[in-house]
């Protein structure tokens, strides 16, 4: 059981589609988030017969920007708490017998000056619930300079900022193997800019349930962006579970 999220760049290209569908059919996703659908939610509530995925929610693309959509299985128990144009939050029962936990899937703000607002969101949606918790999706900012590759230095003060709300959150980055960025702006030479913009966190709660999960970075051939795909596992043996690490600038 895997989870798929996708910066989709538009959804209503009938090439992207043809790709989502394969991604999560080879994946055997379960909950599908996109984000940046460009399309009216009742046109993206179409696609759910296409992805074998019965429960939808969606939020509207004001023109030809935003959008928000998450698909989920009928086995899956999705009870959705907050839905605006930033991130869908929800409690999320995998299996019937299965433990409880809090999901929040992210679109972070393209605007720099007001990516602040973000950080806040997040820091209230801590507050709100004392379940083990999961943030996935695209932050639209990096967390650390050696995750974007260009000729041009990233804002450290932003990239301090994003640490920052992790560290109050007590959220950690779960990782991931493959390509090490989900964004490629696919231009020759000294203008190409890759970055890890997506990214998967989790609290430690989370990870003592899903001690095993897997992220990998996924890639689309007709897409900047890259999809990231997280692999569920229940196990609950600690001994098991991946090293937690924390990184230091030196």
């Amino acid at each position: 059981m895997s989870c798929l999220v996708w910066n989709c760049r538009g959804i209503g290209n009938a090439t992207i589609v043809r790709d989502l569908c394969a991604l999560v059919k080879e994946a055997g996703s379960h909950i599908v988030s996109l984000s940046e659908t460009r399309q009216k939610v009742e046109k993206v509530r179409c696609l759910r017969s296409r992805l074998g995925l019965k429960g939808f929610v969606g939020v509207n693309s004001e023109g030809m920007s935003g959008g928000l959509a998450l698909f989920w299985h009928k086995a899956v128990c999705m009870e959705v708490n907050v839905l605006n144009e930033r991130f869908i939050d929800a409690y999320v029962r995998l299996v019937s017998d299965g433990p409880v936990w809090h999901v929040t899937f992210v679109y972070g703000e393209p605007r720099v000056e007001h990516r602040h607002r973000m950080w806040d969101l997040l820091k209230e949606i801590k507050q709100s619930s004392p379940l083990p918790w999961l943030v996935l999706g695209d932050f639209n900012v990096a967390l650390w300079q050696f995750e974007h590759f260009s000729a041009k230095r990233r804002g450290e003060s932003h990239m301090q900022a994003f640490r920052d709300v992790l560290q109050t959150c007590q959220l950690f980055d779960h990782g991931f193997s493959t390509v090490p960025f989900t964004y490629d702006n696919r231009r020759e030479g000294c203008s190409n800019v890759r970055v890890r913009l997506d990214r998967a966190l989790a609290d430690e709660s989370w990870r003592d349930i899903f001690s095993n999960s897997q992220g990998v970075h996924l890639t689309s051939p007709c897409s900047d962006r890259n999809p990231i795909l997280l692999r569920f596992s229940s196990e609950q043996d600690k001994a098991c579970r991946k090293k937690c690490l924390h990184y230091e600038i030196c």
